[in-house]
Order: structure tokens, then sequence, then C-alpha cells
């Protein structure tokens, strides 16, 4: 029997993906290709791709995909860069945690962003114009994110570059982006130095524990569609820029259960440390998710290993802090009382706390690891040319007839 092999741009068309997801799909094993003579561009074989299209297609019902897809459920897009399965963490099939005892943010944003060093170059920095000058003027009397919200638009303005559609000018214009929220964050000059050198540098942290200030960067990059990714990636899709899409995952990050949640760790540590009786406090606090912030993941049933690694991080290099023993005994309180355990939001806070950071360091660490995702979702969108643009299910009063 013959076999029929088609071209990338047909094999996407059949499927409704984007050229990268066919290359995920054949590092994946579940699509076969073959290179052309005398071209680069690969051919597919038509009947997997046939049989990749009937497997996602059974019992796609699209009633159920509405009603169960935006609350942890059914993803909603595809995507080649971060995959959480049996409660690890992967970016682009490597292993999260791993990453994060190695390499600094930038080396996980040239792996996310598929790019090489370049645009990190040092002279790729926001040119300061008069508007992008009147707003720095105003950060310092502003919140970490608000700072960064007044920021980026005047950045916007007049970064003429930001507005062209090349790859290379992209990658160029999300690295600008990252320095200059470091700067907000920092209230220091924008500087090509990697981001844990500028924040230890800033908050005065020794060397040795610089690693610590890495790790919660780089386990922050991405994590699949969280709320603040998906407003980039939907502002992305419409043809903004990196500045729109940062904008849009700025704002979704402020919220008190998404990145806002570390505001309320903090509270609740300080609560809970005033208590002349910890486990009687807890005992006397409503034991859900939503009164204990900073504990359980549904994504990580067995812990959340972004959290596990940081806590490590810190009993190796301050095996003798105050505030991470009170941490621990915290931890092992609500786990015996709930069964859950630490997310990165506690550990970030603990981070903040044991390495004595200023007030909403944890939220900081956040934000400009998650910046490194946001940037790489934008670039993966446009890549793909598509508008994300849902049906809603109706379920209000029918029309009269």
């Amino acid at each position: 029997m013959s076999t029929e092999w088609i071209t990338s741009a047909e094999a996407a068309r059949r499927l409704g993906v984007s050229a990268a997801t066919l290359y995920a799909y054949v590092s994946r094993g579940l699509l076969r290709s073959e290179g052309t003579e005398g071209r680069r561009e690969r051919r597919y074989r038509a009947d997997d791709v046939s049989r990749l299209k009937r497997r996602r297609d059974v019992g796609r019902k699209a009633e159920s995909i509405a009603a169960n897809a935006l609350d942890f459920g059914t993803p909603v897009l595809e995507s080649a860069l971060t995959l959480i399965e049996n409660g690890r963490l992967y970016y682009r099939g490597h292993d999260a945690v791993r990453l994060a005892r190695s390499m600094s943010l930038e080396q996980v944003a040239q792996l996310l962003w598929e790019c090489d060093d370049r645009p990190f170059a040092a002279k790729n920095l926001p040119a300061m114009s008069s508007a992008l000058r009147a707003a720095w003027s105003a950060a310092p009397t502003l919140s970490i994110v608000d700072a960064c919200l007044i920021l980026l638009p005047a950045a916007a303005r007049w970064d003429h570059p930001s507005w062209v559609e090349d790859r290379s000018a992209m990658l160029e214009t999300g690295a600008r982006i990252l320095r200059l929220l470091t700067a907000a964050v920092t209230m220091q000059p924008v500087s090509p130095l990697p981001v844990h050198e500028q924040l230890a540098a800033a908050w005065k942290v020794p060397v040795e524990l610089t690693p610590v200030l890495r790790a919660a960067l780089v386990l922050s990059a991405d994590h699949e569609f969280n709320a603040s990714t998906f407003a980039a990636r939907v502002v992305a899709s419409t043809g903004a820029n990196l500045h729109g899409s940062a904008i849009a995952g700025l704002a979704a990050i402020n919220g008190p259960r998404h990145g806002g949640s570390t505001r309320r760790v903090a509270d609740l540590v300080d609560t809970l440390k005033a208590a002349t009786d910890l486990e009687a406090e807890l005992a006397r606090r409503p034991s859900e998710p939503i009164d204990l912030p900073g504990f359980g993941h549904p994504l990580y049933p067995d812990g959340d290993v972004r959290a596990s690694l940081l806590l490590t991080l810190l009993h190796e290099t301050l095996p003798h802090s105050a505030e991470l023993a009170f941490a621990d005994r915290l931890a092992a309180a609500v786990e015996a009382r709930t069964g859950r355990k630490p997310n990165i939001d506690f550990a970030t806070v603990t981070v903040e706390r044991s390495l004595g950071l200023p007030k909403d360091s944890a939220l900081a660490l956040f934000l400009l690891g998650r910046t490194v995702g946001w940037i790489a979702h934008a670039l993966e969108q446009a890549a793909s040319g598509a508008l994300i643009r849902p049906r809603a299910r109706y379920i209000g009063p029918r029309p009269a007839i």
C-alpha cells in the first residue's frame, strides 16, 4: 500500500494547529516526518495526521469543554512550552526543578523563547524617552505592580522596534521589557546584569544566598495557562506588541487569587506568628483553601515541587534561620490539619522573610519570573496567527417569541 506524505502547511491545516505544534507532535512520537530533498521543509505521514485528528476529536463535545475547560479542566489551547504531569514541572521537556539549581532566568528565557543569548546583549536596553523618565519619577510612590504598569506604556510609546513583527525584533523587545521591569522592582537604573544579580545588589543579599533568588525566579517563569498568562496570550492573539501582553499579565497578577496571594500569605504568617498557641489558632480558623492561602495546589496533589525546592535551598543555605523554623512549624501544623502542603506562594514568602528582603519581594520575584513566561506565550501565539475568541454558553433568559 502506498504511503501518502503531505506538506507541513497541509498537516497543520488538517489538525488546526501551528507549525510549532507539529514539531512538538513529532518530538512526542505522535507524527512521523521526513526531510524533502533540496528543501528545508519537512513532510508528514498523512495516515499519522488522520489518526491523531481522530484521537483528538473523540469525546470533544463543545458544551462539555465550555463548561469545564476554564477551571483547571480540559486544556483550552495547545502549547509546546510547559508540561505539568505526574506532579512534575517541565519547560520544553526539561525538569524545571533541575534547571532552577543551575540556570539563570535569562538562560531559561532562551530555552522558552527558543533563542540564543543575542537578545540579552549588554547594549539592548530600553531607551529613556521623556515619557519614560516622567513615569519613572512617579514610580517610587507606587506599589511594585503599579510602578510596572505605568512604566510599560511609557516605554512602548517610543520603543519603535517593538512594533516590528519580526522574530528577532520581538526577542530583543522581550529582553528590554524584562530589564525595564527589573529596574522598576529595584528602583535602580536599567542594567544588562542577570536579574538575580540586580535583585541581590538592590536588596543587599550576600552572594552565597543569591542561588535562592535565582531559583525562585526560574521556578516562577511559567505554569502553562494560569490567569495572567492566559490574559497575556489573549492580548497577543489580537496582534498587540509584547508590551501590551506584559501589561495584561501584570493587571491579572495583581489579583489576590493569583500573584497577590503572596500578600495574603504574608498576612496569615504575621497573624499566626503573633498567636500564643499556633495549633489552637489554626483550629479556630476555617480550613478551606481560601482561608489558608499558601497551601495546596490542584496540579500538585502530592505537594508543589517548586515550593519543595525553594524550602530545601533555604535549609541548605540558612539552616539556623528563625523565620525558616517558624515556616516549617506552620507547614507541619497545616498539613496535619488539612493534608495540604506548601505551595510556591508560601515558599516565596518564606524566602522573603528568611533573607530579610523588602516587603512584597515575594510578589516581585514571581512577577519578574513570570514575565519570561508571558513573553514566551506571546511569541508562541503570534507565531500561530490565531485569534483567541471563545464562544459563550448562554444561561440567561431566552428571548420572547
